[in-house]
């Protein structure tokens, strides 16, 4: 144990690392002139007003399932965690659009599955827009606030999306998301009967390799040199992005200084009946020095409802398709 902690070396705190407030200044003004936007392009899906509106010229007599809604309640939660010094209760904010990104993501694997069914053979086309950043951010979010089957469930659904290839290319070879991949390849090894081979870049970090090893050890303080290089590792890895450098917590998911990695590890660890250490970094600065308290899951509003009601009336296979058991087969 000793000699592999070695090969957690301490950067320090980077430099550059963004300070909270001006975090929190690049945050979208119009995010609720958005919503009031997304939540109207739901009613046209729920009411079925949306027939003159099928993207990509697909008929609406294949109902594509709308998830569009993704890109509304991943910025929410990003932004209440960005500000979280504003809310009184954030988990309890965030665990309310974890319901739409989780109705969001059904509709995005379904439509992924049948889109690939209906048109690969005959238009020799697949689609691949699955974002493997945001679904490993949302898994550790919810273990975060507590939701373990929630995170179970994500963590199949996303590695059955990897599997089956439905993940955005770019983003997935040549961005190089290490932090992500370590939080799914982390999921992996706590259910034990998940797997995914990745491309090189996920397994070139000495951090995170240590990590995956020892993350069950019994003793929380043999883990505190690892966790301590970890969290300085997120401080480098933060910052704004170009066409050509990439960082793992960025300006667009407003993460340079919330440790999800460090806390979903965490969690892990407390679902296993493991203490965890208290760590002396200013990454794990309050509220997230320790583990949020747990949130109840709050029910569908009746947007959501109505989003499923139609997906399952259009496709009488959606549930089946979706079940936990049809994800890990395709996990594997």
């Amino acid at each position: 144990m000793t000699q592999e902690m070695k090969r957690c070396e301490r950067l320090g705190i980077d430099p550059k690392w963004p300070k909270q407030k001006s975090i929190a200044a690049l945050l979208n003004p119009n995010i609720d002139g958005y919503e009031e936007w997304v939540r109207s392009n739901i009613l046209e899906y729920i009411t079925r007003n949306d027939a003159n509106r099928s993207p990509e010229n697909i008929p609406n007599r294949n109902n594509v399932t709308f998830s569009d809604f993704d890109m509304l309640s991943c910025p929410k939660i990003y932004s209440i965690l960005a500000r979280v010094f504003d809310y009184q209760d954030w988990g309890c904010h965030i665990a309310y659009w974890l319901r739409y990104y989780q109705v969001s993501q059904l509709q995005n694997v379904f439509w992924h599955h049948r889109f690939n069914s209906l048109l690969t053979e005959r238009a020799n086309r697949s689609l691949k827009m699955f974002n493997m950043e945001s679904a490993a951010h949302m898994l550790a979010v919810m273990a975060m606030i507590g939701w373990k089957e929630e995170a179970i469930y994500q963590g199949y659904l996303t590695h059955a999306a990897l599997n089956r290839d439905y993940q955005l290319a770019l983003q997935y070879r040549e961005e190089h998301r290490r932090a992500q991949a370590f939080i799914l390849r982390l999921f992996a090894d706590w259910v034990g009967d998940c797997h995914h081979q990745w491309p090189a870049y996920a397994y070139d970090e000495p951090i995170y390799e240590t990590l995956l090893v020892h993350w069950r050890t019994p003793n929380p303080e043999d883990l505190v040199p690892c966790l301590l290089a970890a969290c300085d590792r997120h401080t480098y890895s933060s910052g704004k992005e170009t066409l050509k450098k990439f960082f793992d917590f960025n300006t667009e998911n407003y993460l340079q200084r919330v440790p999800v990695e460090i806390l979903f590890l965490f969690r892990l660890r407390q679902w296993e009946g493991l203490e965890n250490p208290i760590l002396d970094h200013p990454l794990m600065a309050a509220p997230f020095d320790q583990l949020p308290p747990v949130q109840a899951v709050p029910p569908l509003d009746d947007l959501m409802q109505g989003v499923l009601k139609r997906a399952r009336e259009d496709w009488p296979m959606y549930d089946e398709e979706l079940s936990l058991e049809t994800l890990k087969a395709a996990a594997k």
